[in-house]
């Protein structure tokens, strides 16, 4: 298949030089307007295959929205915008991200700028539809991801209202888990692509280890562990705090992760764990879903999965696009016995535990860094709060570099971000007099 050079080179950059099989299956069938109905395991690289044809098929002289992505939590919506942005960093492509807990005037102003492509959140999208903030008369693609959990988590109603304003478009559902619900969301006929049985990762080697004193064996399994960053899954978020200071107290870089925590920490814990700075993460299943973290060694169900389908879930945050991951379930004598338990013991082996691997948790993971080479990202100190538009800053940047060397534009209340598709060892000294809007403005590097 041939896909586009600024998608191609944004792959590279990425550090992606060949399409998963779930990729090359997926991308020609969206290309050819087709709705499908994907059903893939977690990690498999689903995202990318339709977030690819999503930003190929915008003309960036079109002033509409041709793509709305629906995903059922804020952090899932999250993720995907983020890999979007690096698909689309070769691209003036417009994406905003529509989610709940975030400041909606923010995301009013965003909207203004008319994106190609929309990701948010069923209740945050319906109540900006409502308020006529954005129209989607011309949508061409309407995406749904992790399906199964937006009926789960009783969201149908509210996608299916989106859905009635945009009857016939090209509809994408995907899920980790087989639900005959999620055809309700299609009002066109679809393809279905099992990618796989539906089962954990073949690439997750499970383990269960039966203990009736979980707290005390869940630091001392740590530190026996090869962990370059670890999830820890509860069910409840007082348990997630608790367990959290309880590693802490044991030398053990952690946070907990909830739902219930603020918008902003959520966003900062979960950098500081994909940088490194956390290395074991304690979280409930719903604040985890979206989490798609490189080089996550290990999983930890520190509570029992409340079904079959969320042991796979929690599972498969490791292992992701061809790497190979731990899973270990601690289980009580009597969770042993019960279904879920049971289904754990013959997907498993018993753990047994071994001799301390060298791993200090108490300093940060250095995380393999993709080398970047041919883009620098920089920060411009001029935003909405200075009446900036984003012809304003295009304009300025089209007297320094040709038009096709300007890539992804973000314009804040204080500043904005841009990125140059070519790397100089001294770009900043192009900017010594740099000037939007009649007014010299402050540049400064993003990626040292």
């Amino acid at each position: 298949m041939k896909l586009s050079n600024s998608i191609q080179n944004a792959l590279n950059e990425m550090g992606y030089h060949f399409l998963l099989p779930i990729q090359e299956t997926v991308i020609p069938k969206i290309q050819e307007g087709k709705s499908l109905f994907v059903l893939a395991k977690t990690g498999s690289g689903k995202t990318a295959s339709y977030l690819i044809p999503a930003i190929e098929r915008v003309n960036l002289n079109d002033d509409f929205t041709s793509s709305l992505i629906v995903a059922p939590t804020r952090e899932l919506a999250i993720q995907i915008s983020l890999e979007a942005k690096l698909l689309a960093s070769y691209t003036q492509v417009h994406i905003v991200t529509l989610i709940g807990g975030m400041d909606a005037e923010k995301q009013l102003n965003a909207l203004r700028h008319r994106p190609h492509i929309i990701i948010g959140t069923p209740g945050r999208l319906l109540d900006l539809y409502a308020q006529a903030a954005f129209e989607l008369s011309k949508l061409s693609l309407f995406v749904i991801d992790e399906a199964d959990q937006v009926y789960s988590t009783g969201q149908s109603e509210e996608v299916n209202q989106l859905r009635n304003a945009i009857q016939g478009v090209q509809t994408i559902c995907l899920s980790a888990t087989k639900n005959d619900t999620i055809h309700t969301y299609f009002d066109t006929p679809f393809e279905e692509i099992f990618q796989g049985e539906i089962a954990v990762n073949e690439k997750i080697t499970s383990y269960y280890l039966e203990t009736d004193n979980k707290k005390d064996t869940l630091p001392s399994l740590l530190h026996t562990l090869p962990i370059t960053s670890a999830i820890v899954f509860v069910n409840h978020r007082s348990t997630a705090i608790e367990l959290s200071d309880l590693l802490l107290r044991n030398n053990i870089l952690s946070s907990a992760f909830s739902g219930y925590f603020d918008e902003w920490k959520r966003i900062a814990i979960m950098s500081d764990f994909r940088k490194g700075d956390i290395r074991v993460l304690v979280a409930t299943d719903a604040a985890a879903r979206g989490i798609d973290i490189h080089e996550l060694s290990h999983v930890i169900h520190y509570d029992i999965p409340i079904d079959t389908e969320t042991f796979i879930h929690r599972s498969g945050r490791t292992a992701h696009q061809g790497d190979e991951g731990i899973s270990i379930s601690l289980l009580t004598s009597e969770e042993m016995k019960s279904e879920v338990g049971i289904y754990i013991r013959m997907h498993s082996q018993a753990y047994t535990p071994q001799d301390t691997h060298p791993v200090d948790l108490s300093i940060p993971y250095q995380k393999k860094a993709v080398p970047s080479t041919q883009v620098t990202k920089l920060l411009i100190r001029a935003g909405r709060n200075d009446k900036i538009r984003p012809k304003d800053i295009i304009g300025a940047l089209c007297t320094i570099f040709s038009f096709d060397k300007i890539g992804t534009l973000e314009i804040q209340d204080r500043f904005s971000t841009v990125t140059i598709l070519s790397k100089e060892d001294d770009i900043l000294s192009r900017f010594e007099d740099f000037t939007v809007k009649g007014k010299r403005r402050k540049v400064e590097l993003l990626n040292r």
